[in-house]
């Protein structure tokens, strides 16, 4: 039915402007299309947010987003005013928006696919959150360097991206793009105190984990969130053993689109 009301309205649009000169048919299609932005006010437990809604996948971020991770907002939630939480896999920033709106001090969201980065910088504004959450179009890998990042789709809000270093994939959805190590980017932005990192990305946690030691090793980082792509065959997780190395225990986990999501704290 959706489908239908969307093509119904296009064909009677381009009907209505079919004798215009090219140009000012353009224009018009250009003015409707701003008119339209769609957006829409959600509900994440006890805050109200305003979302950028440009294409069906960032719907789902709408309807379903919300109540999608309930430990995910609960673990938000706990996060101390003032404090400092670092996204990375960003996505269209549902996330960023939340630990902003319960009073983040300060929130660095990395989104390396440039089209949900762009709703990403879309949300920060309409929320009036862009003097707490600073975007960056990048992705993180255990080393810097240019690389070749594969994206799930033309839309915003999608999954399966991923960052390809060999083999065969579709040149017509990649893109070159600047990796950072968490280590460095930081001590290049001299940010020297994150109290809380979320890392979901698509397979390159561990590796994520490799270039963030000194961030792991800092006393000031109390908790953890992570999709865990690294159980093996017998249950455990090198995820889980990595993180132990630096004084973490997972304190929560559960199931998200088949993935574990783990939360850990400090010992």
């Amino acid at each position: 039915m959706t489908k239908f009301l969307a093509i119904l309205i296009d064909t009677l649009l381009r009907t209505f402007t079919v004798l215009l000169p090219r140009w000012k048919r353009l224009t018009v299609r250009a003015r409707l299309y701003d008119r339209l932005q769609p957006f829409e006010n959600i509900k994440v437990e006890d805050i109200y947010l305003n979302l950028f809604i440009p294409d069906r996948t960032c719907v789902y971020w709408a309807k379903e987003g919300p109540n999608s991770e309930p430990m995910t907002n609960t673990w938000i939630k706990s996060f101390e005013e003032g404090e400092i939480f670092v996204d990375i896999g960003a996505n269209i920033g549902l996330y960023s928006l939340l630990a902003a709106a319960y009073g983040a001090s300060r929130v660095y969201s990395f989104e390396p696919n440039p089209f949900s980065y762009s709703v990403l910088t879309r949300n920060i504004i309409s929320n009036e959150f862009g003097n707490v959450i600073t975007p960056f179009c990048i992705a993180m890998n255990e080393n810097s360097s240019v690389v070749t990042f594969k994206l799930g789709g033309l839309h915003a809000g999608g999954i399966k991206n991923e960052i390809v270093n060999e083999g065969p994939h579709p040149a017509n959805l990649s893109i070159s793009a600047a990796a950072f190590s968490v280590d460095e980017f930081f001590r290049i932005q001299k940010i020297s105190c994150v109290n809380h990192l979320k890392i979901d990305v698509d397979g390159l946690e561990l590796k994520i984990l490799h270039g963030a030691t000194n961030m792991l090793s800092d006393k000031a980082l109390k908790s953890v969130l992570i999709e865990d792509n690294s159980q093996k065959e017998d249950g455990n997780s090198e995820i889980v053993s990595f993180l132990s190395q630096f004084g973490f225990t997972e304190s929560n986990a559960f199931e998200s689109d088949g993935l574990i999501n783990r939360i850990f704290t400090r010992n």
